[in-house]
């Protein structure tokens, strides 16, 4: 395309062929929904994706692989030993691995997922010296870049050097566009490419599929509901949704809370419910289909969302697409886009207590709800039509000459 987003015809790269090669740590839902929408919706061009991690440790399991090129690895590290030299050194090696399919593929440009990790930085130097543009596709938000000490100093000296090496930056909002303008990316080389969910099925649960989930979850039909969909870590801060429920519960006893997720702390969150609300807080675990999520987004009114870090958040995405009023944390990255303080729910500041209690009371409150749910609908109908992945990644392979084939008519 060209720089205003029009098809143009390009010529093939020389000595290379028309695929796109993704080296990704492990897969999620929301990178192969992209993924996915770039090989069908990108004409001309085929997609590969190299996984440096083991699959048969992956949180997600895919009944069905994605027709997205999956390449895996012999010998891939096991995420739990993350930090350690094992994981280093057998993560590097993965990384030769990747190199020599990619002298094989040929591919015309390498997308990577991240730049932290020994194998995507051992790639990315191969790339460099054969001349092979590669992008970063990254969720970093400038609200979590805050190392201090040496980790600080480190991070402030290398890397600006790491990130000028690549070709052009793929990012997540206006606040991933903050953080790698601030480590020396070019501006007119960062292109918006958000992960996003599959709002087809959003929009595709049926009658069926909800009243299914009610029924495996023991959720309460007619009621009103709350969403909390997270891991149960500390960083999600789930407890303070717990707390901030039980607080207005008395005031709205037509309301519950359903969370969606597991995690370490389940078994202390379990018992922070107070017995007044017990029948009204559900844990229902974690969710791999994303199906019964959809159908509990649809029959919900609320996400809360108290993380205190978040690079991202496809929940947000989700959530608005689905119609939730949100209530959510400044430092989210998502929430730039689509958590509008008054708009469509409310924003607080991570940790505050009784912010999080009045901005539940505020968007429980019969006077707001249905107007913070339509909200919802109005950001994420503006945002999916203003950042679109598929046309940010157009952009990125026009800016080094691979540009996309202009479309039959």
């Amino acid at each position: 395309m060209t720089t205003d987003g029009t098809p143009r015809e390009s010529p093939e790269p020389t000595g290379r062929g028309r695929t796109l090669a993704f080296v990704v740590n492990t897969l999620t839902p929301y990178r192969i929904q992209s993924q996915l929408r770039f090989k069908h919706e990108l004409p001309g061009w085929d997609v590969k994706t190299y996984i440096h991690w083991d699959v048969s440790k992956n949180l997600w399991v895919f009944k069905n692989p994605p027709d997205i090129g999956l390449v895996t690895f012999d010998g891939a590290v096991d995420v739990s030993s993350f930090g350690t030299w094992a994981h280093f050194s057998g993560d590097w090696r993965t990384g030769g691995k990747i190199i020599q399919r990619l002298e094989q593929d040929r591919p015309a440009a390498v997308i990577a997922c991240g730049y932290g990790y020994p194998a995507p930085l051992r790639v990315l130097l191969w790339c460099k010296r054969n001349r092979i543009p590669v992008f970063l596709w990254g969720d970093s938000n400038i609200h979590a870049d805050n190392p201090s000490g040496l980790k600080g100093l480190v991070k402030q000296l290398g890397v600006p050097r790491v990130v000028k090496l690549f070709n052009a930056y793929l990012v997540c909002g206006g606040n991933g566009r903050a953080y790698y303008l601030r480590y020396g990316a070019a501006p007119d080389r960062i292109f918006p490419c958000p992960v996003e969910p599959d709002y087809s099925l959003i929009e595709s649960a049926t009658d069926q599929e909800m009243a299914a989930a009610r029924t495996s979850l023991g959720l309460t039909e007619g009621r009103r509901r709350i969403v909390v969909c997270s891991r149960l870590v500390p960083v999600k801060a789930v407890d303070q949704a717990i707390d901030a429920f039980a607080a207005v519960a008395a005031r709205r006893p037509e309301w519950e809370m359903v969370i969606l997720g597991d995690g370490p702390l389940r078994a202390s969150l379990e018992a922070r419910v107070p017995s007044s609300c017990l029948d009204r807080v559900i844990f229902a675990g974690f969710q791999d289909d994303q199906r019964v999520v959809n159908a509990v987004y649809r029959q919900s009114d609320v996400l809360l969302h108290p993380a205190t870090w978040e690079p991202w958040g496809v929940v947000i995405l989700e959530a608005a697409a689905a119609g939730l009023a949100i209530i959510t944390t400044r430092v989210v990255g998502a929430a730039l886009e689509l958590a509008q303080d008054g708009v469509n729910g409310r924003l607080v500041r991570p940790l505050d207590r009784r912010g999080l209690t009045r901005a539940l009371l505020d968007t429980t409150d019969p006077a707001n709800i249905d107007r913070y749910k339509a909200g919802s609908r109005r950001l994420s109908a503006d945002f999916r039509r203003e950042q679109d992945p598929v046309r940010g990644l157009a952009g990125a392979l026009a800016c080094v000459g691979l540009a996309t084939r202009a479309e039959p008519g």
